[in-house]
């Protein structure tokens, strides 16, 4: 069997990562302390081998030190032959590879062939005995078997066959609940959410630590399709205790650290400032998420207490560290892109005419041509009213007088009185002339 999303070449990219960011190359994260055995540390498994192989592509600085660690994850938690082999050429390549370890090679080999042939006369012995029980924990092991593999697709279509062997509701959420977790392993993040809708449809109510799970999941899909207020309104429902407690984060597939990245960013980039205060900042529980990297934390204040350039400094960190993410790096631009535009927005607020040169300089823009641009886009959305003097070099906003805004509420309300009023005459005589096309007949039936 081949590995189908994280074998071949390790230069090309099968993490689950967009096309349209393939290649893109990036530095090594701006932030104090940063230790790259100690961030992957916290991820285990497929999820951990994929984040090293997408660092390894992109980081030049961290490349030969992601395929060390890629490596060291594969022989630990996989016996997925092509995958080894494959980051083990990558790294011959950067002059950074030891002596390739056959033992592990032949001792996978021969561990893989035992290990199928004893599933499958499993699985055999199930299909002749009818024992539906035995065969759905055959197709299991057999799923699983496939994700050591690294044939993630393939494990996906033998969880879909195992569903002929589900005796239980139960039996059906489960699978669709692993089948979520592959999904995310992958990357594939509208199929994480497709599982996710069939576990919510099938049980009236959700067990406490399969709704964490399910919200966890639902938290890194949603920021994975970009859509930054269903990450909100998830983070609103966090509930800290309940998500420990179902042990989600010892398996390794993501961190603490991910949610409170997910849910500042989406926050950011969704909120007004009191949304953003009532449901981001003063959220007791996603505070402790916050806990564990301060960083965002400090972001968010600096942005609420209108520390704009602070704000936008402690953003490039945060994104540099966000675009090791595959699920992060795909949206970096568009999300920051939206951050900065609010910040425009609120920058502007207080003033009637602000100097273009002046708003550059504060915003950590690099011209004013640029900023010229964003102004232009937002005028045009009417998320600013006011225009550009290019004379002065000022942005100019319009002023409305009090009187004329009473007046436009006046007309509009006189409008609605007057349809409504013209809706019940038109009512009236309706009614009218059906009690009078209607005697006639009345009294000549008596």
């Amino acid at each position: 069997m081949n590995s189908d999303d994280f074998g071949g070449s390790a230069s090309m990219s099968r993490t689950g990562a967009s096309d349209e960011y393939h290649g893109t190359m990036f530095a090594k994260p701006t932030l104090e302390q940063f230790s790259l055995s100690q961030y992957l540390g916290e991820y285990q498994g497929r999820v951990k081998i994929r984040r090293a192989l997408y660092l390894g592509e992109r980081c030049p600085e961290l490349s030969i030190e992601s395929y060390h660690i890629a490596l060291d994850e594969i022989k630990s938690s996989t016996t997925d032959i092509n995958l080894y082999e494959s980051v083990f050429k990558s790294l011959e390549q950067l002059g950074g590879a030891a002596a390739s370890d056959a033992g592990w090679v032949g001792s996978a080999r021969k561990t893989n062939n035992s290990v199928y042939d004893l599933l499958s006369a499993e699985l055999n012995k199930a299909k002749q005995q009818h024992i539906k029980k035995d065969g759905l924990r055959a197709q299991e092991g057999l799923a699983q078997h496939k994700v050591r593999l690294g044939n993630l697709n393939e494990a996906l279509r033998t969880l879909q066959d195992a569903r002929d062997y589900c005796s239980s509701i139960d039996d059906q959420v489960n699978l669709a609940l692993t089948s979520a977790w592959i999904s995310q392993m992958m990357g594939k993040w509208l199929q994480v959410n497709s599982y996710v809708q069939r576990v919510v449809s099938t049980l009236s109510t959700l067990p406490p630590k399969m709704a964490a799970e399910i919200k966890v999941l639902q938290i890194q899909a949603d920021f994975g399709e970009g859509r930054w207020s269903a990450v909100v309104n998830n983070v609103r429902g966090l509930v800290y205790d309940e998500i420990m407690s179902a042990g989600i984060f010892e398996r390794g597939l993501l961190t603490p650290q991910d949610i409170a990245v997910y849910g500042t960013l989406a926050g950011l980039a969704s909120l007004q400032r009191d949304d953003l205060k009532r449901q981001i900042i003063d959220n007791a529980e996603f505070g402790k998420f916050l806990d564990y990297i301060p960083e965002c934390s400090r972001l968010l204040r600096c942005f609420y207490s209108s520390a704009y350039s602070d704000a936008l400094s402690k953003l490039d960190g945060i994104l540099s560290l966000g675009v090791l993410d595959p699920v992060v790096a795909p949206h970096a631009t568009t999300v920051r892109s939206q951050i900065v535009e609010n910040v425009v927005v609120l920058y502007t607020q207080p003033f009637v005419s602000t100097s273009l040169s002046a708003m550059a300089k504060a915003l950590r823009f690099g011209s004013t041509s640029q900023l010229e641009a964003m102004l232009t886009r937002l005028i045009e959305r009417n998320l600013i009213l006011g225009r550009i003097d290019a004379v002065s070099g000022y942005l100019l906003k319009y002023t409305l007088d009090p009187r004329d805004q009473t007046l436009e509420t006046i007309e509009r309300m006189y409008t609605s009185f007057s349809d409504q009023a013209d809706v019940m005459l038109a009512r009236i005589h309706y009614l009218e002339e059906e009690t009078v096309s209607n005697k006639p007949r009345f009294e000549g039936r008596r």
